[in-house]
This record gives C-alpha cells, structure tokens and sequence, in this order.
C-alpha cells in the first residue's frame, strides 16, 4: 500500500512527535504507517486526514483491484 503520509506531515511542518500531539496516535505507530509496516485503523486515517488537512485519500490512495 503506497501512502504519502510523510510528505504531507513533513509539507505541513510536523513532526512525528507533533503529529502524533495533534491525532493522539504514538510516534511509533505513526513511523510505521509511513513505513507501510502496519496498516492504519479507519479512525486512524480520519484523525491524519484531519490533522493534515487533506481527504483521506491524499493520504493513502486507494488501490484498484
């Protein structure tokens, strides 16, 4: 699953641990979503894409099967 979670975070200033502040989401957790080590919970991705600033799907592009 390809996502652009660091780029945004990093376009929007933040970061891990500030982001992290902002969706209540540990650092850790967040490092592995930008390594695509672990795939994010739905309020997980609601709570980036709000922080960010951004549909959801800016973060983590849907995949056509």
């Amino acid at each position: 699953m390809e996502n652009n979670l660091k780029r945004l975070r990093k376009q929007k200033g933040f970061s891990q641990l500030e982001l992290s502040y902002e969706t209540r989401i540990s650092p850790p957790d967040i490092s592995k979503m930008e390594r695509n080590k672990v795939f994010p919970h739905p309020k997980w991705r609601e709570k980036l894409a709000e922080a960010l600033e951004v549909e959801e799907e800016k973060i983590f592009p849907k995949i056509d099967e």
